[in-house]
């Protein structure tokens, strides 16, 4: 494809994104159109407010931002009334400015707002072609541009059937170091050496609590494993996002709930839950079995993983544990 094909391609794949993709899709191109800079979406979604905190800190500036997204069919442009309310939003929250962007365009009053009040607007064209320029959905190849097929995978739910994917099972058993790891992926661009540099994990615990969030559909993950010319890098989901918010402000009663959520509908739990509520209990060696025979792992790799597996299990509210010579998971829930 050449530049103008390769437009209209991350044009198309990212208008068939679900409202928070597109959110996540803006967050990516904007961390990396900004190398210094941090960008995450906010906890909460509110009406003509912010649905992407920015900060850019050097040697030579500090500002923070805000930023909209507006995920509109070309016909419908984005009126002057949303750009005051945005105006409004930032003096709320005391950002130094901010960007609104949007996959469709501007009417001129909005624009003339934007421009009294210092807002910077970018519309569909220039947004997926700065897709293109930063190679973000496709890839240069020589003189051409390629699908990066593996990069749009990356969004909304996984449709596979059969074996759960290895990646899939977690590999993390402490919820305490799974908050910091998710508050470090919120405060930092995300990659493996930030996470590890602020939370004071091994490199290779970063990825595992990094993949753990994700696993919960609290995390985003940017770029595929062995994409050439990016480094992998975690974002936070919106309920990610609100789940360390509400851990922030020792609201953890919602934050549990969101966790227990979270946890029920991964795929191994769901498939071990079903397995509990029906024959009532059973034993350590028994989850670890299930595990290999639901998923891709070998019976070593399930048994390193089945540790993990139990803590997710058991923190739901239907599952108790049991001590004797084998640990053994109860279902409780009447």
């Amino acid at each position: 494809m050449d530049a103008v094909a390769a437009t209209e391609y991350v044009e198309t794949q990212s208008r068939e994104l679900a409202a928070e993709d597109f959110e996540l899709l803006c967050e990516s191109v904007l961390t990396e159109s900004l190398p210094p800079a941090r960008f995450s979406v906010t906890a909460f979604r509110q009406d003509g407010g912010i649905d992407i905190d920015g900060h850019v800190r050097n040697s030579l500036l500090d500002v923070s931002l805000g930023v909209q997204v507006k995920q509109y069919s070309p016909a419908n442009s984005v009126g002057s009334p949303s750009i005051q309310r945005f105006q409004g939003a930032l003096a709320d929250t005391g950002c130094d400015t901010g960007t609104v962007i949007t996959s469709s365009s501007y009417t001129t009053p909005a624009i003339e707002s934007a421009e009294r009040a210092g807002i910077h607007l970018v519309d569909g064209s220039t947004l997926f072609e700065s897709m293109v320029d930063l190679q973000v959905g496709v890839r240069r190849d020589t003189e051409q541009f390629v699908p990066d097929e593996r990069f749009w995978n990356l969004f909304g739910e996984s449709d596979e059937v059969g074996p759960i994917p290895s990646k899939r099972i977690p590999l993390a058993n402490s919820f305490e170091t799974l908050d910091t790891v998710l508050s470090a992926i919120g405060d930092s661009r995300g990659t493996k050496d930030d996470i590890a540099s602020q939370t004071g994990v091994s490199r290779r615990h970063a990825d595992l609590y990094a993949i753990a969030g994700w696993i919960l559909d609290f995390v985003h993950q940017e770029w595929p494993d062995d994409e050439p010319h990016k480094q992998r890098r975690w974002s936070l989901t919106r309920t990610g996002a609100r789940y360390v918010a509400y851990r922030n402000v020792g609201r953890d009663e919602k934050a549990d709930k969101l966790l227990v959520d979270g946890i029920r509908e991964t795929e191994i739990i769901d498939r071990l839950r079903r397995t509990l509520s029906e024959d009532g209990s059973f034993s350590h060696s028994k989850l670890i079995e299930r595990i290999a025979s639901e998923s891709q792992l070998s019976q070593s790799s399930a048994k390193r993983r089945g540790s993990s597996v139990g803590v997710w299990l058991a923190r739901l509210p239907a599952v108790s544990v049991e001590s004797g010579r084998e640990k053994c998971y109860v279902w409780s829930e009447n």
